[in-house]
């Protein structure tokens, strides 16, 4: 592409040269973008003050017919004679031929001139970053067109003298035909920024673009050139290649972007095409309403020609913003990059200039090579503060705080700060670092399960996601997701970095969030259980105990009256009303024992846990491998616990004792139980293989985890020192659950 560009741009100096070089009456016929009127050129300006006048018919030029348009040498001794038609009547004119007026050309295309840099500038800049970019090639292309276009089609314009003498009607032709591929350039730059389209169609559609405004031409001139009477006819129809291309290719812009637009899912897409749409579609719109279309079909152009490029030079400004901002073809580490350099070298010069002319100022202009050493060490010396407040401040602004831990985890600790329920922490994390870290998308998961279950998120899911585990207090608790800042560019090793640090430092929130919303979850299944612990005991009463009951006081009146008349009969009814009663018995005992633990209600909770170590232990099929146990308590003793304290516990110790027989392969496990700071504390270690390399979940501490929780406490399960598995748990005494 450079190489289309170069040879763009060595064209349009070479019709420079040819303009300089070609001597000029000082007229303009061409009006904007339409070139001759048949059958007369019209002078549309005049930069001279000779006899020729704006609005004047040019008929012949020293006795040659403009409408033969023919090319023959004139004179440059003399002053030519111009047959024209003014105001209804024939007469000439005196003009003397003289160099081209470059200064004059340069100040009346002042707005041409400021759209060809503004498109020059950013074109080379996005090319030199990203070469290979079909948006970056495309914006080279346009920039180059609008150049050869530009200079050669409006700055040197196309002169009455030009049609019977020299080659600078051809010059003029080439950059209307650049101007129609301009246009075309434009709609491919659409479809392309700011990352193609996919599909096996987008080479034939950028097939199609580009041959419209040829095949425009074609379909025109078929139609109407046969028609053409005289060579300025033909030359008329030939010399406005543009027509109808700007009229259809403005709107086919407008188009592309609109669609573009609204077919994006990606709402960062969106923001990088909307600055564009919105400068591209009114520039387009007020092009035609201003200019082409009242050229065309009204006495002229609202508005004077030279000013129709002011409506375009928003647009690479646009495209500039959605780079910086937005961040528009991946190019965040060349800019970064690019701006340190730029901001350094413009301060590296200003301060060289300002030491000189301090110490000009104060001896005299520097000459001897110790006054030069001076300034050039002041320079040195503010160099790398410079660069270094420079790549901070710019890499603040496109990268976020991933280069200062400090302001990114006080970020992070001052949102904290300001929520005010238990839901709020994660959303807050995961906005915290998705704005302090400038990405796009940032989520918390839990795990649940085994499971990965998304909590809170921010922005947009986008590719190439990356997850960081969450840990707490050795044990993985979630992930915290990033997505990097473009699919091209993955997250850096600092981006890395990071984010594994506000993991580390998020863990403890997202547990804590987990355990808050654990322990609703349990406060709603311990309301809902003892709901149906109700209904069950209602039922079991009323069904069972009740009528048993009933049949007995019904029955014993019944033992009364046939005591004295038939003593055999009424021992018989009661020793059905007894077996009756001890039915009911074991039933109101069978209730009692679904109520909780009877040898725990009998023994207490030690006594029991050694009853229920034994019992483990003897049920091992293989004497040889039976874990020895043993069973610790407070000297003081544990005194009378709270009932869902000593239940809880009880189930914990009973959970982890048959996880160390099934799993651990131990050779021993110990049981401590005792008070310590209003809370019952638990721990179970054995000495079997340890935990697995991944996190600490199944195997039975799910269960353990929720009846602690459900009374307010914790439970963890982490490797021991030295091997084997240690199960904590603090249950606290004074448990709502009372």
């Amino acid at each position: 592409m450079w190489l289309l560009a170069t040879a763009l741009i060595l064209l349009t100096l070479a019709s420079l040269v040819v303009r300089m070089a070609t001597p000029s009456d000082g007229t303009t016929i061409d009006s904007g973008d339409h070139v001759l009127t048949a059958g007369a050129v019209r002078v549309h300006g005049t930069h001279d003050s000779g006899e020729l006048q704006v609005g004047d018919q040019v008929l012949a030029i020293d006795g040659h017919p403009v409408r033969d348009v023919t090319a023959v040498p004139l004179p440059e001794d003399r002053p030519l004679v111009y047959t024209v038609l003014r105001g209804g009547a024939q007469t000439t004119a005196n003009v003397t031929l003289h160099t081209f007026d470059l200064a004059q050309a340069l100040t009346d295309s002042w707005a041409m001139l400021l759209l060809i840099a503004a498109l020059l500038g950013v074109a080379i800049f996005l090319y030199r970053l990203r070469p290979a970019n079909p948006a970056a090639r495309t914006g080279l292309l346009i920039a180059s067109l609008a150049l050869l276009s530009g200079i050669p089609g409006g700055m040197l314009t196309l002169q009455a003298v030009d049609l019977v003498s020299g080659t600078r009607f051809w010059w003029w032709l080439l950059a209307q035909l650049a101007y129609a591929t301009l246009w075309a350039a434009m709609l491919h730059f659409t479809l392309v920024f700011p990352e193609q389209r996919a599909g096996r169609g987008h080479r034939l559609a950028v097939t199609l673009v580009y041959a419209g405004p040829w095949l425009l031409l074609l379909a025109k001139l078929a139609l109407l050139l046969p028609a053409a009477s005289t060579s300025l006819e033909r030359f008329d129809l030939v010399g406005s290649p543009v027509y109808p291309t700007i009229y259809l290719y403005p709107v086919l812009v407008l188009v592309a972007l609109v669609y573009s637009y609204h077919s994006s899912a990606d709402e960062l897409t969106r923001h990088r095409l909307s600055a564009l749409a919105i400068t591209m579609a009114s520039g387009s719109a007020l092009y035609l309403v201003l200019w082409v279309l009242p050229a065309q079909f009204a006495h002229g152009p609202l508005l004077p020609w030279g000013l129709f490029p002011l409506v375009f030079v928003p647009a690479p400004f646009a495209v500039a913003a959605a780079i910086l901002r937005h961040r528009a073809l991946d190019i965040d580490v060349a800019v970064s990059r690019t701006l340190v350099y730029l901001v350094l070298s413009v301060a590296v010069a200003g301060i060289y200039l300002l030491v000189t002319v301090l110490l000009g100022m104060v001896l005299h202009p520097l000459g001897p090579p110790w006054e030069q050493v001076i300034a050039a060490s002041v320079v040195a010396a503010a160099v790398q503060p410079l660069r270094t407040w420079a790549q901070s401040t710019i890499n603040l602004r496109l990268f976020g705080a991933r280069d200062d831990p400090y302001r990114l985890l006080s970020v992070l600790a001052s949102r904290l700060e300001t929520v005010h329920s238990p839901e709020s922490p994660l959303p807050a994390v995961v906005q915290a670092v998705g704005t302090t870290l400038r990405l796009p998308y940032v989520a918390i998961e839990t795990l649940v399960g085994g499971r990965a279950e998304q909590v809170a998120s921010y922005g947009t899911p986008a590719r190439g996601l990356v997850r960081f585990p969450l840990i707490y207090q050795g044990s993985a608790v979630g992930y915290l997701v990033a997505a990097s800042r473009s699919p091209r560019e993955p997250l850096r090793r600092r981006d890395h970095q990071a984010l594994a640090r506000v993991a580390t430092q998020a863990g403890a929130t997202v547990y804590a969030a987990r355990v808050t919303a654990d322990l609703a979850r349990s406060k709603e299944k311990l309301v809902a259980a003892r709901e149906e612990e109700r209904r069950r005991l209602l039922h079991d009463l009323h069904d069972g105990v009740g009528p048993t009951l009933a049949a007995i006081a019904l029955g014993l009146p019944m033992v009364g009256s046939t005591l004295r008349a038939d003593p055999d009969s009424a021992v018989d009814l009661l020793d059905r009303l007894g077996a009756e009663l001890q039915g009911a018995i074991r039933e109101i005992r069978r209730v009692s024992k679904d109520l909780g633990p009877t040898m725990l209600s009998q023994l207490g909770l030690v006594t029991a846990v050694r009853e229920h170590a034994s019992a483990l232990a003897q049920r091992q099929p293989d004497p040889s491998r039976r874990v020895d146990f043993t069973i610790e308590a407070s000297r003081n003793g544990l005194g009378k616990l709270p009932a869902a304290v000593e239940i809880a516990a009880y189930r914990i110790i009973c959970e982890a004792l048959t996880n160390v027989v099934r799993h651990a392969a131990a050779t021993r496990c110990q049981v401590r139980v005792w008070l310590a700071g209003g809370a019952l504390r638990l721990e179970v270690t054995d000495d079997g293989r340890g935990l697995p390399g991944t996190a600490a979940r199944g195997v039975g501490l799910d269960s353990m985890r929720e009846r602690a929780v459900e009374l307010g406490g914790s439970c963890v399960m982490e490797k021991a020192v030295g091997g084997g598995t240690v199960v904590s748990a603090t249950l606290p005494l004074a448990s709502e659950q009372d």
